[in-house]
């Protein structure tokens, strides 16, 4: 684990704000739009394995610190407390995940787009 939660915080704000622009129709851009995403679905995979890993250590300091209070509550409930003390790791392990999965339903929208530029092209050619 490399990065502090304020660091992949920063970062997912930049891939964030990638994410909302919206690509023109050049297919040159889509393409190297394309390019970019593929790099980020890899960083924000390895980001949301750190965060993973960031939570998953908050959730065993719960525990250790709140063991006896923990014992005595009903297993939801402690689960609920859990996830409670451990929000702010949680919502990055959320948010990392899905600017993942955005990552890929953006590459496939644009090799959709990329494939129309072409049937187009291709069809401006053979003069329709």
């Amino acid at each position: 684990m490399n990065n502090t939660p304020e660091q992949l915080r920063a970062e997912a704000e930049r891939i964030q704000a990638y994410l909302e622009i919206t690509a023109s129709d050049d297919p040159n851009e889509l393409v190297a739009r394309l390019s970019d995403l593929n790099v980020y679905l890899a960083r924000t995979g390895r980001m949301l394995a750190e965060a993973s890993c960031i939570r998953d250590r908050a959730v065993a300091a719960v525990y250790a610190s709140r063991a006896e209070v923990i014992e005595r509550m009903p297993a939801t409930v402690a689960r609920r407390f859990v996830d409670s003390q451990t929000a702010d790791e949680n919502e990055l392990v959320v948010w990392l995940d899905r600017l993942n999965r955005t990552c890929t339903h953006q590459s496939e929208n644009l090799r959709t787009q990329i494939s129309f530029a072409k049937q187009q092209l291709e069809l401006t050619r053979k003069g329709y």
